[in-house]
């Protein structure tokens, strides 16, 4: 197994533990976008899960996670913002657009 194959493999393990997902030897097979085998696979789990712990010490250190999720409220208090700002951005198009009509 080559070493670009097997560090493919391992962003992919990453990429399942970021998800919430355990890699498993069948969805990584099936993820990768080359075909591998069952011991590649199961090479670059081990390879994955002897890093893991360094992993979930380094986001236990993370204050947030990247997209949390927000209460209905403030979502909805949110989408308001932003249509009051467009309405306003709207409105200022349309001022702007008077003014430079004015000066012709």
């Amino acid at each position: 197994m080559n070493n670009s194959n097997l560090q493919h493999l391992h962003a992919l393990c990453l990429q399942m533990h970021n998800e919430g997902k355990t890699p498993t030897v069948g969805i990584l097979r099936a993820k990768a976008p080359f075909k591998v085998s069952v011991t590649e696979a199961i090479e670059a789990i081990k390879r994955f899960n002897a890093n893991k712990p360094a992993l979930d010490r380094h986001e236990g250190s993370a204050s947030a996670p990247p997209h949390p999720e927000l209460p209905p409220s403030r979502s909805d208090h949110l989408y308001e913002r932003i249509e009051n700002l467009e309405k306003e951005v709207d409105e200022l198009k349309r001022v702007l657009q008077q003014l430079v009509n004015e000066k012709r």
